[in-house]
């Protein structure tokens, strides 16, 4: 191998890599100096800030009384502020203007220059202020800020008593407000309830109402009694007028209506002839007709039996009239009652409309009454409220924090936004020295490549590989002008197990079965001319046909990977939507849309030939003899071999027995 000197390679390069060198430094040196120096005044300049906090709880009122509106009727309270409503209240109340002015006369009066704060002190202390309510508690943090670090605390502390003191003020007012309010209402509503109660017992008197229940005053109850006596006359009258109708309808029918137990006459004939009725048909089975019509007894028997019947039709005559006699006279008595009855309502029935009305009136009154009674009792009840309720209903303050000078100040912070300004110039710097030399790009010089020659024919021995000779590859070093340098073997990527098994888990069924072939070692082009034909589902293993034919075998665990077989079985392996081969582009790009499904970082790296790569360095890297590989996969170039040397590890090489051939992602269907 030749020695080159660096001297030999510096002409005429040297010269003007340093003169660019000088100019990037100058350009570095001058922008991070200027930007350095302008950030830094900047940053050093900048006045102190001093802030100072305090942290408040302020108990709002546990009772709100609200606003009222009263009148002479009806009294109507609006609702209370609840808790979260209230606390905000008293949080607004902290910071509002007029207490904030009361703080900046302490604060002038204490010796306090506000004139820094501009035209309106006020606004200047109002904006030099942050609060914030803790959620969920009754805590307020207070901040300030200012240019002298005693001023912010004399602020909050200032804040606090102006605070305290009208709290106590406002809640005095409040108080001796609602005190003198509730106490005139209560009076107001007692001197109504007095009247209102007058009132109604006169009107109860002047028209003879005894009780405010309806059934317990007399005419109203004899009212009711007429009414219920007239219902029962009615019911008699309609009972006896359809009993005399029925009567007469069967009298003209002919029918009897008398039941002979109502009548004793009746019965006891009807008896006599039933029992004379018996022996005659005990006659007749024992003796024939002719003795019985010639037989005294018999021809007694059937007399007296003629004579019963007449009797008992005349008591029948007998008793239907009489019967309706009696109807037709509780028919006239029945429609004289109803109608006695109806002139005695009639007569009433104007006083009780009067009084009904009289009662109703009464009620209302009654009603107003209660109204007034009940506002007066809520009254009452307030009162005592607020007199039992004196403290509980004052707001507290307490000071959980109290504020104190700051003794160093909040803001900015110097040293750390100096390193920030630092920082910045140096980027600014560098990208101004890539800007400069943007505009000062050399041209391209030829590139020098200096590695071990590899002389054409010794590759292998007793091999030669004229093409690596005349490869444009390989670069005539000056001086000699047969030695040539080879270039190197840039191999594809190798994917790891875990890599793989994702791979065949995001592939639809085309890109799978590719994957499953090109890691069992079948190259891309031995791929695209497979057809279902070539395998064999029951050794299983693929037939490669070719100059140099050979059999690949397959794990059973990867045989389902292959996916259905299809009908035909000339038909392509591998096979577009339409049915036509699949093309080596549009296999790599169903590796590559795989492995973006799959996560795979550098996605564009994955290709058949990326596949096939992994499973010949997995091969190589276990020790297998390039003979045996080679018999697997099929014939290899002699820079590939020479490539894939530099995985073999060191020692003696295995046996084609003690090779493991199966990717271990192929070894069962969880890939899958």
């Amino acid at each position: 191998m030749r020695e080159f000197d660096s001297a030999e390679l510096e002409p005429p390069y040297g010269a003007e890599t340093r003169r660019a060198n000088r100019r990037r430094l100058r350009v570095f040196l001058g922008v991070f100096i200027v930007a350095a120096a302008i950030g830094l005044t900047w940053d050093f300049m900048r006045p102190a800030e001093y802030r100072a906090t305090a942290r408040l709880q302020i108990t709002p009122p546990s009772m709100s009384l609200g606003s009222s509106v009263t009148t002479p009727t009806v009294r109507v309270e609006t609702a209370p502020q609840d808790g979260k409503q209230a606390f905000l209240t008293e949080v607004q109340t902290l910071t509002s203007r007029p207490l904030i002015e009361r703080v900046a006369g302490q604060l002038r009066d204490a010796g306090h220059d506000l004139s820094e704060l501009g035209l309106d002190p006020i606004l200047g202390l109002q904006s030099s202020l942050t609060v914030n309510a803790v959620e969920g508690t009754q805590v307020v943090e207070l901040a300030a800020v200012g240019a002298r670090a005693e001023l912010p605390a004399a602020l909050l502390a200032g804040m606090t008593e102006a605070y305290r003191e009208h709290v106590a003020q406002a809640y005095r007012d409040s108080t001796d407000e609602v005190t003198a309010s509730i106490g005139e209402e209560v009076t107001r509503l007692e001197e109504a309830v007095a009247l209102k109660r007058k009132a109604v017992e006169d009107f109860r008197t002047r028209h003879s109402i005894v009780s405010p229940e309806r059934e317990e005053n007399s005419l109203l109850a004899e009212m009711r009694g007429l009414a219920r006596s007239q219902e029962e006359a009615n019911k008699r009258l309609t009972e006896a007028e359809g009993r005399v109708a029925s009567l007469r309808s069967a009298s003209a029918a002919g029918r009897s209506t008398v039941r002979a137990k109502d009548n004793p006459t009746l019965a006891a004939a009807e008896a006599r002839a039933s029992q004379i009725r018996e022996e005659l048909r005990e006659l007749s089975r024992r003796y024939t007709p002719d003795y019985l019509d010639k037989d005294p007894q018999a021809r007694a028997l059937r007399t007296r039996l003629a004579e019963l019947e007449d009797q008992i039709t005349q008591q029948r005559a007998a008793g239907q009239s009489s019967a309706l006699e009696e109807a037709e006279q509780e028919l006239v008595a029945a429609r004289e009652s109803a109608r006695r009855l109806q002139e005695r309502i009639n007569a009433s029935k104007q006083q009780v409309g009067v009084f009904a009305a009289r009662f109703a009136q009464y009620k209302s009154l009654q009603e107003e009454l209660g109204q007034l009674e009940k506002a007066y009792q809520d009254a009452l009840q307030r009162q005592a409220r607020l007199d039992a309720t004196q403290r509980s209903r004052a707001p507290a303050l307490q000071v959980l924090e109290q504020a104190v000078i700051p003794k160093e100040p909040w803001r900015p912070h110097y040293w750390r936004d100096a390193g920030l300004v630092l920082g910045g110039a140096l980027l600014l710097a560098l990208g101004a020295m890539w800007l400069v030399e943007l505009f000062n790009r050399p041209a391209p010089h030829p590139s020098v490549l200096v590695t071990q020659p590899v002389l054409a024919g010794t590759l292998l021995p007793g091999r030669s590989h004229p093409e690596l000779a005349a490869s444009p590859s390989a670069r005539q070093l000056p001086g000699d002008e047969h030695a040539r340098l080879a270039a190197p073997l840039a191999l594809p990527r190798e994917l790891t197990v875990g890599e793989v098994a994702a791979l065949l888990r995001s592939a639809d069924a085309d890109a799978r079965r590719a994957a499953v072939l090109l890691l069992a070692g079948v190259s891309s082009a031995e791929l695209l001319a497979l057809r279902w034909a070539d395998v064999d589902a029951e050794t299983p293993a693929v037939r490669i046909g070719g100059a140099q034919p050979r059999q690949v075998p397959l794990p059973k665990a990867a045989l389902p990977l292959l996916g259905e077989r299809a009908a035909a079985a000339e038909s392509h392996l591998l096979r577009n939507a339409d049915d036509t081969p699949l093309t080596a582009d549009a296999l790599a790009a169903r590796l590559l849309v795989a492995a973006h499904d799959a996560g795979i970082e550098q996605a564009h790296e994955v290709g058949p030939e990326a596949l096939r790569h992994t499973y010949l360095a997995f091969l190589v890297r276990q020790g297998a003899r390039f003979a045996d590989i080679t018999r697997a996969v099929g014939p290899l170039a002699g820079e590939q071999l020479s490539a894939y040397s530099q995985f073999a590890p060191a020692g003696s090489r295995l046996e084609a027995g003690a090779v493991q051939w199966v990717f271990p992602a192929l070894a069962s269907t969880d890939a899958a």
